[in-house]
C-alpha cells in the first residue's frame, strides 16, 4: 500500500479492511514523512503501532 491509499481508507466513509501480517487493523493517521500509519487492531485498540504503509494490504 501507499500513503495516498492509506489515506483515502481513514477518509473513506466505507469500512475498508486493511492488513498488516494478516492481522486486520484500524488506520488512526498517516505521516507522510516517515511513511508510516498509526494504527491498533480490535483485539488491542489501546496498543497503537507505528507500520509503514507499505507493509500494508487491502484486504
Amino acid at each position: 500500500m501507499n500513503v495516498s491509499r492509506a489515506q483515502q481508507i481513514i477518509e473513506s466513509e466505507k469500512e475498508i479492511e486493511v492488513l498488516h501480517n494478516g492481522t486486520p487493523v484500524w488506520l488512526q493517521s498517516v505521516d507522510e514523512n516517515n511513511q508510516t500509519a498509526r494504527a491498533y487492531t480490535r483485539e488491542q485498540p489501546d496498543n497503537e503501532m507505528n507500520i509503514p504503509v507499505n507493509e500494508l494490504q487491502e484486504s
